[in-house]
């Protein structure tokens, strides 16, 4: 059986939410101080990569959607894990529903961007946008687990798309030692 552009996206959207969901684990581990600790690393905290991550996929949905960009959200404004969660689960449920609108046709479509604080313009198909997106949130996700591991002695997952595939996409969590 042949796998088109909407089979692989929704199979890599739903890998992705279903590490992050591991993640979550590890992360409730932490105080809210621990969690929005600056780390010296990448984006600082654990609750800046999360938020990062929100952000940045959210403004490339209206980027694909032809809309307005919003604001970054302010770190600051997000204080403990669960405001990050509450925002972690909107934001899910908002790019999911954008995810399974789509049709084959759609995710072929050429879209073209701008990424004006990088004075950057191209274009791409919009399937390529979305596989970029699930990309960034791997290296994101790779650093919380790294922060997690190096400054909270935290016991951490393994988020390789093998494991999920090979879990018959169930929320069996595969820990390591500290």
């Amino acid at each position: 059986m042949e796998t088109n552009n909407l089979e692989l996206v929704s199979t890599v959207f739903k890998y992705n939410a279903w590490a992050f969901d591991q993640v979550w684990v590890c992360v409730d581990q932490l105080t809210d101080e621990q969690f929005c600790l600056e780390s010296g690393y990448s984006l600082g905290s654990v609750r800046n990569q999360y938020l990062h991550v929100v952000s940045t996929t959210m403004r490339w949905i209206q980027r694909l959607q032809g809309l307005s960009l919003t604001p970054h959200l302010c770190y600051e404004d997000y204080p403990t894990i669960l405001s990050v969660k509450a925002t972690w689960t909107n934001f899910l449920e908002e790019a999911r529903m954008y995810v399974t609108r789509l049709d084959e046709q759609q995710l072929l479509e050429i879209v073209n961007w701008e990424l004006a604080s990088r004075n950057l313009r191209s274009q791409n198909r919009r399937y390529e946008i979305l596989l970029h997106l699930l990309n960034h949130s791997t290296d994101h996700r790779a650093q919380i687990l790294a922060i997690l591991h190096y400054s909270f002695h935290v016991k951490t997952i393994e988020q390789d798309l093998i494991l999920y595939l090979s879990s018959g996409q169930n929320n069996g969590q595969v820990c390591l030692p500290k």
